[in-house]
């Protein structure tokens, strides 16, 4: 069950439907380092410090005692596409990625049926993960982000019948999904800086969308101190704000992707505060 949204500044607490258990493991892959996130912590491999190899990083697994049964990769290093179902090609996967990823040299393209909207996405790993943890971590599953989040937006997009957009920020970039009712019509990543370099370009894909200030509603992923000069900028231009539950600011400051470090979390009252 989701809450409905309403205009106003507020938080709407996410129900997700696997309760996260400490026998669950998230490894999240960003391009400078690993987040290995349990129910209990979250621990950093730092990619640009240490080569990484089965062995190295075993070594790091086991002296962090890092070992659970249920374990999901989701990639946040590469670029993906969606194609609707009815006209994708498993032979064609390359050019269709070749869309927003012009390097696809050493790389794995791997898809992923959205069965939720009758999409598949398409995206590419930066080497083979699961070859690389085939031995450290069990039964591992790999993922996009984007995979993740667009299944749950959505079921959240589809309370309203009206154009919608959400924000999902992270380190050195944020990501943009526009709805129609549950109908997804646009998803993208686009990098940012500063405030000035996030309207920019978010006000720059509304504009394609003939979406006015104050016409449309506006969710931002969770709310972190972090970004709250974002929020505050973007407020000046369009208060038609909302956010998704909970107002966590003391959120680990240096996850990469600030959202994710919950998201799994499942609630089990759903309130407004």
């Amino acid at each position: 069950m989701l809450v409905q949204m309403e205009i106003g500044q507020q938080f709407l607490m996410l129900q997700i439907d696997k309760k996260i258990t400490s026998d669950d493991l998230s490894i999240l892959i960003f391009k400078d380092r690993i987040a290995f996130c349990t129910i209990e912590q979250t621990l950093y491999f730092d990619l640009e410090k240490k080569n990484i190899n089965p062995e190295n990083l075993g070594t790091w697994i086991n002296y962090h005692n890092i070992k659970k049964k249920n374990n999901k990769c989701i990639l946040f290093d590469g670029d993906g596409v969606i194609v609707p179902e009815k006209l994708f090609d498993e032979t064609n996967k390359n050019l269709y990625l070749s869309l927003t990823d012009d390097d696809l040299k050493n790389k794995k393209t791997e898809t992923k049926l959205i069965k939720s909207n009758n999409q598949v996405f398409i995206f590419s790993q930066s080497r083979d993960w699961n070859l690389l943890f085939q031995n450290l971590v069990v039964d591992i599953k790999t993922t996009h982000f984007a995979v993740e989040l667009i299944s749950f937006l959505s079921k959240l997009a589809s309370e309203n019948l009206k154009k919608s957009i959400f924000i999902h920020l992270r380190k050195d970039f944020f990501d943009l999904f526009i709805y129609q009712g549950s109908q997804l019509l646009l998803f993208n990543s686009f990098p940012h800086q500063d405030e000035e370099e996030f309207l920019y370009y978010l006000f720059f894909v509304l504009e394609q969308f003939y979406l006015k200030a104050n016409q449309f509603e506006a969710i931002f992923l969770g709310k972190f101190l972090k970004y709250q000069s974002y929020y505050n900028t973007f407020k000046k231009f369009h208060s038609l704000t909302n956010f998704t539950y909970p107002e966590n600011l003391e959120i680990d400051s240096n996850h990469p992707a600030p959202f994710f470090n919950y998201f799994y979390e499942n609630e089990n009252n759903i309130r407004k505060v």
